[in-house]
């Protein structure tokens, strides 16, 4: 039975777990708090309401990105253990964590709000749905009590994957009911915009690119091809999914693009939740086929100081260790034994001169040629 006001929705059957997040991702702290953006003064953006809100989920809402808390009924609240409720509430964040970053990767796009640049069509909000539960700990439906989620892909997701829980049993014999509460938000992403953040950026996707240039070699003919695309990443830096936007290149150099800048990765935040970083790579392919792009030169010259650099510490290291390197050892002559002869000199000799060394291949000799390992653009 649904309260007052409120519009109930069957639970769906649509898939949501198409990504398993990574485990820090899964590991933000507990539901309370759930500090995984402590930002006490600045609230989800979004357009996200309960009506039936208390001032303990208010709060938990802006302390946070993102959390789940189960609510159960009065009648109820003696007849759960409250600890096993804490640890399925945490067990269902991945999960639901999974729909929002599925669905983002789809909707979000770059665009204004408030006359800035923002990205909009984020999947975010909250919602309140009512689970009830037989004695045994099936779950014998869903229902949503209210939600500020406006992407209809969401809350099916959510919904499945509650039932998809095993739960616990109650000692009342008969059906009860929780209310499970779920939040989302992108955040400001205040952490990617300092000038060492997009500094960074710049470096990843101009590494990227260079392992990009093999998706269009060969592939695509003269001009210059501008490509953008969306990663979305976790707290660690490290990126969850990856798209690349609607552009004129063929669908198949499209999606080897999209595979490259999936391996640019960003500064550890650790109070963020999920960070949209959006790589822009600018790629010209001349006549004769030849791709290169717009920071190509600048990040050679980069890795070049990186590697120079790292030859330098090894150097120092093993100096300090008294390990002579390669080009330090001093050059030593073989003694001559004493009393040796001096050579005598030239002179016709019975013996006949040798023949000029036959080339191996007129003489049948097959050599066993090693490969070369094909070197790899640095990382």
């Amino acid at each position: 039975m649904s309260e007052p006001g409120s519009k109930p929705r069957g639970a769906s059957a649509r898939g949501c777990a198409r990504i398993a997040l990574a485990p820090a991702l899964a590991s933000c702290v507990v539901l309370l708090a759930a500090g995984c953006a402590a930002r006490k003064t600045s609230p989800p953006t979004g357009h996200n309401s309960f009506g039936q809100g208390t001032r303990y989920i208010q709060k938990a809402v802006r302390s946070s990105n993102e959390g789940v808390i189960i609510l159960p009924s009065k009648r109820a609240e003696n007849l759960f253990d409250l600890q096993r409720l804490n640890e399925i509430a945490q067990a269902l964040r991945p999960p639901a964590a999974a729909c929002f970053v599925n669905r983002a990767i789809e909707t979000m796009k770059r665009g204004k709000r408030d006359g800035e640049d923002a990205y909009v069509d984020v999947p975010e909000g909250q919602v309140k749905i009512r689970t009830r539960l037989s004695p045994d700990g099936e779950v014998l439906r869903t229902e949503v009590l209210d939600t500020g989620f406006k992407d209809p892909e969401i809350e099916p997701c959510i919904m499945e994957a509650i039932q998809s829980r095993k739960w616990i049993k109650n000692r009342s014999g008969v059906v009860q009911y929780l209310d499970v509460i779920y939040w989302v938000s992108l955040g400001d992403g205040a952490e990617d915009r300092s000038p060492q953040a997009k500094a960074e950026l710049r470096r990843q996707q101009a590494v990227a690119a260079i392992r990009g240039k093999g998706c269009l070699e060969r592939r695509v003919g003269a001009g210059t091809y501008p490509v953008e695309g969306l990663n979305l990443v976790d707290r660690e830096g490290n990126t969850l999914v990856s798209r690349v936007e609607p552009n004129s290149l063929p669908q198949k150099v499209q999606e080897c693009l999209s595979v490259v800048l999936r391996d640019i990765q960003m500064p550890r935040a650790p109070n963020s939740f999920v960070r949209p970083v959006s790589p822009r790579v600018e790629y010209t392919v001349a006549t004769d086929g030849t791709v290169s792009f717009a920071d190509e030169r600048w990040i050679n010259l980069i890795l070049m100081e990186e590697k120079a650099a790292r030859e330098d510490r090894l150097a120092e290291i093993d100096r300090g260790l008294g390990i002579a390197r390669p080009e330090e050892t001093p050059e030593t002559t073989t003694p001559e034994p004493e009393g040796a002869s001096e050579p005598a000199e030239a002179g016709p000799s019975s013996e006949p001169a040798s023949e000029p060394a036959q080339d191996p291949g007129q003489a049948g000799i097959k050599l066993k040629l090693g490969g070369h390992r094909r070197s790899e653009a640095p990382r």
